[in-house]
Order: C-alpha cells, then structure tokens, then sequence
C-alpha cells in the first residue's frame, strides 16, 4: 500500500485547516459567515503555499464530544468540505474529534473528500470527556456500505494524543492491529498538537507494518528533513499558522518556508 493512490508527489506535506468553534460547541462566536470564510480563506492559502493535501477538523470545539457530533455541525462541516471541494483539486481529508467515525465517513463520501483521519481505531483510550471505545469493526464496514464506487481511505492514529490507553498494547502491537483491522495509512503523533512526533515511535510503527506511516504533531522547518527520511508524509497544523500558535490562522510565509524546508535536495 502506498500514498501513490492519492498523491502524485513522494512523501506528501498535508496542511490543516483548524475550523473556528462551529455552532453548539461552547465557544462558538454566533457567526456562520466567519467561520466559512476563515476556512476557504485557509484551504486558499495551503494550496498557494504548495501544500500537497489538506484535512479539515473541528479542532476549536472543545472539549469534544465522544459522541456524534450535533446536526448543525455536521451540516456546516459539509458546506464547508464541499465549497473547498469546488476551490481546489488537491487530496481532501476529514477529521471529526473525537472520533465521530460516522460522521467523517458519510462527510467524505457526500463531499467528495478522498480520507479521513480516525483516532480511536484500535485503542481504546481515555480522553477528557470519557472512555472512547475502538470503532476499527463499524467504520470498515459502513465505509463497505457507502463507498464501493468511491474509496474513502482511512488514516488511523495509534496511541492518539490527547488520550492514554486503557490497555498498554504497545505501539508496535497497536500498529499491527490497525493493520490487521484494514487501515490504509497509520498516523504517529506526539502527545499533543505541536509536541514533536519522535522519531523512534515512526521507525517502531515503520518496521512494524507494510502501510504507509505518517508523522501527525510537531513538524516544523527544522525536524521536517530527518522526520520524512522516516515517514513517508507528514500533516502539519501550528508550524502553518501565525507566530506557530494553532489558534491563529494559517500563513501564506510560514507555509511557503515549511515547503522550501521540507523540499531541500529533492
């Protein structure tokens, strides 16, 4: 299995765009227009700066639910997936915290997005707002239901951030069971968004698997060589943003530099 399927470029540069709070999470600022136009201002400037994927996730509603997320989420997700769907021709990702498998699937087959990012695949894993349960058996067959014309990749993290486990598998066992369980690519991230991803964790999962392996927190213009010498993609959100905090938007500069970085040599 390879990124070939999605991306014409060897080890892919993936940018997020974080949306702003959508309406019914606690910090929701009450305006619709904002929030779209911030987004597609976004999945603008990514592809501008040469990005070579892009996932959106509703990053800013925190905490999350570890149910489904709200009607009026999910409707706002796809106006949104869908107006970026129109304005680029790159991979499009989805990503629904925490762990709304349904959710990310019916979105990416409705919008037309190619992946979707699942954290709670195989671990079973405790978050701020309870237990998350692993949802690898359900997905794999709702993704069967809906998209036997359209494959929908799935990207699972092991040992998501934000989480601990509630059943110690170790990284290598958990990699080998999101394998088993039908994942396309497996995500490795540090412990929380910015936190670098450590190298060791990507050769363990790398050495463990035959699936492409991605580096999913903390890349930024001076870990990205040594990090892509070992994952073969990365996903990148604060290095993106202005003064490197997630809560700013997205920079054209930062994203370009990240680019130049990350393309020395090739």
């Amino acid at each position: 299995m390879e990124l070939d399927s999605l991306f014409t470029t060897a080890k892919p540069i993936v940018g997020v765009v974080h949306l702003l709070p959508l309406p019914g999470a606690p910090m929701y600022g009450g305006d619709l227009d904002i929030i779209v136009e911030r987004a597609l201002m976004e999945v603008q400037v990514l592809k501008q700066g040469g990005v070579n994927g892009i996932i959106i996730e509703n990053f800013n509603d925190i905490p999350f639910s570890k149910k489904e997320i709200a009607r009026e989420q999910f409707g706002l997700m796809a106006s949104i997936i869908t107006l970026a769907r129109r304005e680029i021709n790159l991979p499009l990702g989805v990503n629904v915290h925490f762990n709304d498998w349904e959710a990310e699937i019916a979105l990416a087959y409705s919008c037309r997005a190619q992946f979707v990012r699942i954290e709670g695949f195989v671990n079973t894993v405790i978050t701020t707002s309870g237990v998350v349960e692993p949802c690898c058996a359900e997905v794999t067959r709702y993704r069967k239901l809906l998209c036997s014309k359209q494959p929908i990749e799935i990207w699972a993290d092991v040992h998501p951030k934000y989480s601990k486990n509630l059943v110690s598998y170790t990284l290598q066992e958990s990699a080998r069971m999101a394998q088993d369980a039908l994942a396309d690519s497996i995500i490795v991230t540090g412990e929380t968004t910015g936190v670098k991803t450590p190298l060791n964790d990507l050769r363990i999962v790398k050495d463990a698997v035959g699936l492409p392996v991605l580096a999913g927190s903390g890349i930024d213009n001076h870990n990205v060589q040594e990090t892509l010498e070992i994952a073969d993609g990365v996903i990148v959100g604060t290095a993106f943003k202005d003064d490197g905090d997630p809560r700013n938007t997205v920079s054209l500069e930062r994203v370009t530099e990240f680019i130049k970085a990350a393309r020395v040599g090739c």
